[in-house]
């Protein structure tokens, strides 16, 4: 049974914690207006913009979210010199978040996606994306590598958020896992890279079905794949643990236990699903500012799947904060007639 006292009181000291968040850093931006005829030059409609709205996306919004439960943030990634990067700067600032690391390359454009919506149908018609996806040369290195060595003291934990960007190269991520090795700190990742071999050395990867099915070259098909995958990656990577976000299926925790592979499964949280957007950044949030708190993994997939629950009933990459947590496990701790074992556990051989 999931101890909820026990959450509670992590939320709470969510403000003692520090958090390095090392990744690709983006801008999203929401362009909303009213469709209400078709262009004369081309049969496509033509979306008159009465309302912007930008967000941070990305590594971006891992760290926003992170503020948002109270964390101490400290940001290392790369943006472009250009109108996009001084936007990403302004909104960390903005959100209290140490941007010492963010480090500015002329030589690339930041990541920019915009999204047009429809005011009259509340969703996305059309999506623009501006990016540089080159990895980051070895000058940018040295400079964002020094960052995380000067921060790593006063952080709990290390989460590298990976979109591919160019920021989390492979020898960045060496220096990384190292650092946080030698610390005795949590390396936690949030992977898009096919190639597992770049994440070998972390302490947990976060992926989700695709993600896990892609790195694995396995088929999403059956009851038994996943816990095959995993043991695939445990075997390659020596993981201490695996998080597997899976939608509306909930989260599965894969940890080493007594020579074995222990798997937990834990059950949807969401009440309704308006938008999965930065469903998880919310989720590798909360699990690393939990683990961060002293919660035991289980219990911290747990408050991630509750997270990431309260965030697909809202539009765009919008955060969760302690407070609505609180509110959300104490609603859930009161509800009659809810079962007492919230999570499911099975031990697999490996």
């Amino acid at each position: 049974m999931i101890e909820t006292q026990e959450i509670l009181n992590c939320a709470q000291a969510f403000h003692r914690c520090h958090i390095l968040v090392v990744g690709d850093l983006m801008l999203d931006e929401y362009l909303w207006g009213h469709i209400e005829r078709i262009s004369a030059e081309a049969p496509v409609p033509i979306l008159n913009v009465v309302r912007r709205e930008a967000t941070l996306g990305g590594a971006g919004n891992v760290a926003n979210n992170l503020r948002a439960l109270g964390v101490e943030v400290s940001a290392v990634g790369i943006v472009g010199q250009d109108e996009t990067g001084d936007q990403i700067r302004e909104l960390l600032k903005g959100a209290g978040v140490d941007m010492r690391g963010v480090i500015g390359d002329p030589n690339r454009k930041s990541t920019r996606k915009v999204r047009l919506m429809s005011l009259e149908h509340g969703q996305q018609v059309f999506r623009m994306d501006e990016e540089s996806v080159q990895e980051a040369n070895s000058e940018v290195e040295d400079q964002l590598i020094a960052r995380v060595i000067e921060v790593a003291p006063r952080a709990q934990i290390i989460l590298c958020s990976d979109y591919m960007k160019g920021a989390l190269t492979k020898h960045i991520l060496e220096v990384v896992f190292n650092v946080a090795r030698k610390r005795g700190l949590v390396s936690l990742v949030g992977p898009k890279d096919p190639n597992t071999n770049k994440y070998d050395g972390a302490t947990i990867l976060m992926p989700n079905l695709k993600e896990l099915a892609l790195m694995t070259q396995s088929s999403i098909d059956g009851s038994g794949w996943l816990t095959s995958s995993a043991k695939q990656l445990f075997e390659k990577l020596n993981l201490e643990a695996l998080v597997v976000t899976k939608g509306s299926a909930g989260m599965s925790l894969f940890e080493s236990h007594q020579f074995d592979l222990r798997r937990v499964d834990i059950p949807t949280m969401a009440r309704s699903v308006y938008d999965v957007t930065g469903a998880g950044d919310t989720a590798i949030s909360t699990f690393a500012a939990a683990i961060a708190g002293g919660v035991k993994r289980d219990f911290a997939v747990y408050l991630a799947n509750v997270a990431a629950g309260i965030k697909v009933a809202r539009r765009g990459t919008a955060s969760v904060t302690a407070e609505e947590l609180q509110t959300r496990l104490n609603e859930q701790e009161a509800r009659p007639g809810e079962p007492d074992e919230r999570v499911r556990v099975n031990a697999s051989s490996r």
